[in-house]
């Protein structure tokens, strides 16, 4: 695969969103505007900021044990994915996803795929016991669990 096609390739993958937003926080910081969720029989509380942003980096692979990790974004576009990369990388979306294009383009990573709204990111989490995302502050969608944010 050449260079360019390479590069659309990543461009068509990190802006397409696979699902079809609220306004949530990161519990127990009203700074936040999202809440992180998991699976409901996922043990975890509450994670670090580090933690959130090396699963969300695909650096941290399985949860305690033997399941996998599996990261869900919200669409590159939405507020509350702004608020999220902001708060776990201190970075604007458009660096986190120029940390993408080079981790695609030196064919270590791919991005955690992409969802346009709260709803879709919920229905995955729902779906997947090694699922975590973020949705916006408000009331938690069913199904899921809040998990809070630590410095």
């Amino acid at each position: 695969m050449t260079g360019s096609v390479r590069v659309w390739l990543l461009l068509a993958l990190l802006l397409a969103p696979v699902g079809t937003g609220g306004v949530a926080q990161a519990a127990g910081d009203p700074s936040q505007q999202f809440v992180i969720i998991v699976h409901p029989s996922n043990p975890a509380n509450a994670l670090t900021r580090q933690q959130v942003s090396e699963i969300f980096r695909k650096l941290a692979t399985k949860w305690g044990g033997d399941v996998p990790v599996h990261p869900v974004d919200q669409a590159s576009t939405s507020t509350t994915r702004r608020a999220f990369s902001r708060a776990v990388f201190g970075k604007d979306v458009s660096a986190v996803m120029s940390y993408w294009y080079h981790e695609i383009y030196s064919g270590r990573a791919v991005p955690p795929p992409q969802f346009a709204d709260d709803n879709a990111v919920a229905a995955f989490v729902r779906d997947d016991p090694g699922a975590i995302g973020y949705v916006a502050d408000g009331p938690l969608p069913d199904g899921v669990k809040g998990v809070r944010l630590l410095p």
